[in-house]
């Protein structure tokens, strides 16, 4: 059985736009999947739907078998990077990586542990009293990806995190959040337009446009078999 499964997911906004048209989809445990495509082609509402942060009005979503479609967001156990990092500038690194930890009710100890643990991974560990606004653009993309894996969610949602990011510093993150994945073995979902991107740290793309799978495989077979 497939660790996510999307099933006939429709989603229409004001009952007119059909953004997503029946999508059947599978992704396995501790694969990075990505979704490439044209801006407004459904991949961004696809991610938010498994998030639960948009309801599909048609279809189902399974997360190890079990049925989440009606969930509430905060029951998923699913972790996301936004593309405008979303950390809380009145907080420092550490005071944003706790916040989530806190409404778990973990213990002090256990939350030190964890940001200590995830601010390695991402290279940052003297940056923990550093407040956003005294982070350049790659370490606070950074921390927002520490932020998201420290609460050891089931699945990782990463919507174009790269996209405000240049070239050069784009190509490193890329490597980093590849590594990062591998290392946690954590099933991931990457939303990107960039062909490049897709090719580099999938292990499977799924081509969307107009709301529907056009094709999916690996980037080879894509490559090679478009």
């Amino acid at each position: 059985m497939s660790y996510i499964t999307f099933k006939n997911i429709c989603k229409s906004y004001d009952n007119k736009t059909q953004v997503l048209k029946g999508i059947d989809l599978e992704v396995e445990e501790g694969e990075l999947l990505t979704l490439l495509g044209p801006s407004g082609c459904g991949k961004s509402t696809l991610l938010r739907c498994l998030a639960g942060l948009e309801q599909v009005q048609q279809g189902h979503i399974l997360l190890e078998g079990r049925d989440i479609t009606v969930l509430d967001a905060r029951q998923r156990q699913i972790g996301m990077v936004f593309q405008q990092y979303s950390l809380f500038p009145n907080m420092t690194v550490e005071q944003n990586m706790a916040f989530g930890l806190k409404i778990q009710r973990l213990s002090k100890a256990e939350i030190n542990d964890r940001i200590n643990e995830a601010l390695a991974m991402v290279g940052l560990q003297d940056k923990a009293d550093a407040y956003p606004a005294q982070l350049s653009g790659g370490q606070q993309q950074r921390v927002a990806l520490a932020r998201a894996i420290v609460t050891r969610p089931k699945v990782l949602l990463l919507d174009e995190p790269l996209s405000a990011i240049d070239a050069k510093l784009r190509k490193s993150l890329q490597v980093e959040i590849r590594r990062i994945q591998k290392q946690l073995n954590i099933t991931t979902i990457f939303v990107t337009h960039d062909q490049d991107e897709a090719m580099v740290m999938s292990d499977r793309i799924c081509l969307l446009n107009c709301g529907k799978i056009e094709q999916m495989d690996t980037p080879i077979a894509i490559y090679t078999h478009p």
